[in-house]
């Protein structure tokens, strides 16, 4: 693997390419917010890349579709608390001392340090492996506290000469003297496409509904319209499948908890299968990450399909999954490493994947 280490006088309001590689190439450029951007291109398309802030996916294309949420920013803006002063990315990680929407008892931002954290170091990746042709980036995010903290998360998200997949993993280590406590959620966020049907290897009667509006932001109308949703989603969860249908109302938001199967591969599928359209998908191990979060937001303004983001625990909040014994534990030395992917589907290769999650019983 050869890696190019980036420096931040590196950006510039022009894009300028710095590494070629094949079908493959890097560029960095400057967003007129001063947030630092690094694209990944391949012959099909491109992903762009915050590699100061979270490492996020920004924005995410192939063969000419937008596959990232809609949203009302148009460029990222540097954030200072949370993630929700700049949302509209592709996909975040979130953890790693909490995760989850914090309840009034909780002290946490929202989903954590890590969708808007600081990267002390960031590098460009390209080289071969059995997939082939790739490039990637990758980078360094070290959080310290006296006596209580120290580790440090290495994301790695990685494109292919020739492909619509987009490799991610999240690996992370301890280095204190005492074990970490933590929880992680990879944050994936499709563009919905009405007409398309959700395909997936869970159980649709173990899918958990969260019962959770909202107070403040919304029209009493919506509120209603999404209660009445939600206690249809309680009798059949599997009405959500059919993307579009007459009755959802996703507004401002759901969230629901499914457990997944595995292949004896030990993957987990998940896809906005649009027959003759534009398939999306994720690919996930239940083994690493076995809960299956599912957040749909369909507004004029933020429009998104978290149809699969895979986590170690649920949701809620810190609090809760220490109630529930959802927390884990890393000692001293210790490094854990989380694989997914994403992406663009073929007629051909939707057709395969729907026809495998058809073969898994689902």
């Amino acid at each position: 693997m050869n890696k190019l280490f980036l420096y931040e006088d590196f950006f510039t309001r022009d894009e300028k390419e710095v590494v070629s590689f094949g079908k493959l190439s890097a560029s960095l450029f400057t967003y007129s917010t001063g947030v630092k951007a690094v694209r990944l291109q391949n012959d099909r398309g491109a992903i762009v890349m915050l590699p100061y802030m979270g490492q996020m996916i920004w924005r995410a294309a192939f063969d000419g579709y937008e596959m990232t949420m809609k949203t009302i920013f148009d460029e990222p803006i540097a954030a200072k608390y949370s993630f929700e002063e700049t949302y509209g990315c592709f996909l975040m990680h979130c953890g790693l001392t909490a995760m989850g929407n914090p309840t009034a008892e909780d002290d946490h931002t929202p989903h954590g340090e890590l969708p808007i954290c600081k990267y002390q170091s960031a590098f460009i990746v390209s080289g071969e492996d059995e997939k082939g042709k790739y490039i990637g980036l990758s980078g360094t995010y070290t959080r310290q506290s006296c006596y209580a903290i120290n580790y440090e998360f290495t994301p790695l998200v990685k494109i292919y000469e020739g492909k619509t997949v987009i490799d991610v993993t999240a690996s992370f280590t301890n280095h204190k003297d005492v074990p970490l406590e933590y929880y992680y959620l990879c944050h994936i966020n499709h563009r919905p496409i009405d007409g398309a049907r959700l395909e997936y290897t869970a159980d649709r009667a173990k899918i958990k509904v969260n019962h959770e509006v909202p107070d403040g932001y919304f029209s009493e109308a919506d509120a209603a319209a999404t209660n009445r949703y939600l206690d249809a989603l309680d009798a059949d969860p599997g009405i959500m499948d059919d993307m579009g249908a007459a009755g959802q109302c996703y507004r401002p938001e759901i969230v629901f908890y499914c457990q997944y199967d595995a292949d004896k591969d030990g993957s987990a599928y998940t896809m906005q299968y649009d027959k003759g359209g534009h398939s999306t998908f994720v690919i996930h191990r239940p083994e690493e990450l076995p809960y299956g979060i599912r957040w749909i937001s369909r507004t004029d303004d933020e429009d998104t399909l978290g149809m699969l983001l895979p986590a170690t625990a649920e949701h809620l909040g810190k609090l809760y999954c220490q109630r529930n014994g959802q927390s884990r534990f890393l000692n001293k030395g210790e490094t854990v490493t989380y694989h997914m992917q994403t992406g663009l589907l073929s007629l051909d290769e939707a057709d395969a994947m729907c026809a495998k999650i058809k073969a898994l019983g689902y």
